[in-house]
């Protein structure tokens, strides 16, 4: 997915079942959070970095995470049909 603004760096771990990604800003590359996934959702889901209290998102970064995490959840759930 491209975002204007966002980029989603995918991190395989060996002990995870499915990969993670790293939400940063493309322009300053500062860590904004992760995409996961959640099993008690069922679903990705963002989790914000809990270090900076300041962070501010407005609607479009909130949209493309959305559509990530849309992207990212069917994804799954289509791979589970295989």
């Amino acid at each position: 997915m491209e975002s204007a603004y966002l980029k989603f760096e995918k991190q395989e771990k060996p002990e995870k079942k499915l990969p993670i990604y790293i939400v940063k800003n493309k322009i300053t590359d500062f860590e904004l959070g992760v995409v996961k996934f959640d099993g008690a959702w069922r679903k990705f889901v963002f989790n914000p970095n809990a270090n900076y209290n300041d962070l501010i998102f407005d609607a479009n970064c909130l949209s493309d995470i959305i559509i990530f995490l849309n992207d990212k959840t069917a994804e799954w759930r289509t791979s589970l049909k295989k």
